[in-house]
C-alpha cells in the first residue's frame, strides 16, 4: 500500500507536458491577442473581467506554453478575445490537428456556400468579420471530415449553424437600426 501511495505523489509532482494541439491554442492566444493590438496586461485584464482572475505573468506562462491551458481558461480567454471558445482550437493548422492540409478542401461544398453567403452579406462591422472567419474555419473543417473520423462532425454542425446565426442576427439587427432611422417622421 506505501509503494502505491509514493508513486501516486510522483505521479502529481510530475508536470504534464503540452501537446500540439495545447501548443497551437497557446499559440492563437498570442496571435489574435497581438492582432487587437494588447499587451499581455490587457488581455489579462479582460480575462478577468470575463471571470476567470489572470494575472500577466500567467497569461504569460500561458502563451510561451510554461503552462498549461484548463477548459475554464479556454472559455474565459476567448470571451476577452471576443471569440468562440472553437475558434481558438479550429485555428488550428490542418496537418497537426489530423485534417486535410490547409488551402481549399478537393470537395468544399459547404466552405464555398458559407463564403458565398458571407460575401452576400457585404460589409461586415463590429465582431461580424470574426463570425465570418469562424464559420469559415467550421465550415473548412466540416468538409475535411471532421476530424476524429468524422466525430466531431455534428459538433462541428452546431457551432457552424450557431455562428451564421449571430452573423445574421448581427446583421438585422444593424438593418433594423437603419430602418427605424428613415421610417421616423422628420
Amino acid at each position: 500500500m506505501m509503494a502505491i501511495a509514493g508513486t501516486e505523489a510522483m505521479m502529481a509532482s510530475r508536470p504534464v507536458e503540452i501537446g500540439k494541439m495545447g501548443q497551437h491554442v497557446t499559440e492563437a492566444v498570442a496571435r489574435l491577442r497581438g492582432e487587437r493590438g494588447w499587451d499581455q496586461r490587457e488581455l489579462a485584464e479582460r480575462v478577468t473581467r470575463a471571470g476567470r482572475p489572470v494575472s500577466a505573468s500567467v497569461l504569460s506562462k500561458i502563451e510561451s506554453g510554461a503552462r498549461r491551458i484548463d477548459v475554464d481558461d479556454l472559455v474565459a480567454i476567448a470571451a476577452a478575445l471576443e471569440v468562440s471558445p472553437a475558434l481558438l482550437l479550429l485555428a488550428a493548422p490542418a496537418a497537426e490537428a489530423g485534417q486535410a492540409p490547409p488551402g481549399p478542401p478537393v470537395n468544399a461544398s459547404v466552405a464555398a456556400a458559407v463564403r458565398e453567403d458571407i460575401e452576400a452579406l457585404g460589409d461586415l462591422t463590429g465582431l461580424e468579420p470574426s463570425l465570418a472567419q469562424m464559420a469559415c474555419r467550421l465550415a473548412t473543417a466540416i468538409d475535411a471530415g471532421g476530424g476524429e473520423d468524422g466525430r466531431l462532425l455534428p459538433a462541428l454542425n452546431r457551432e457552424l449553424r450557431a455562428t451564421l446565426a449571430q452573423l445574421v442576427e448581427g446583421r438585422a439587427k444593424e438593418d433594423d437600426d437603419d430602418l427605424g432611422d428613415l421610417a421616423e417622421p422628420e
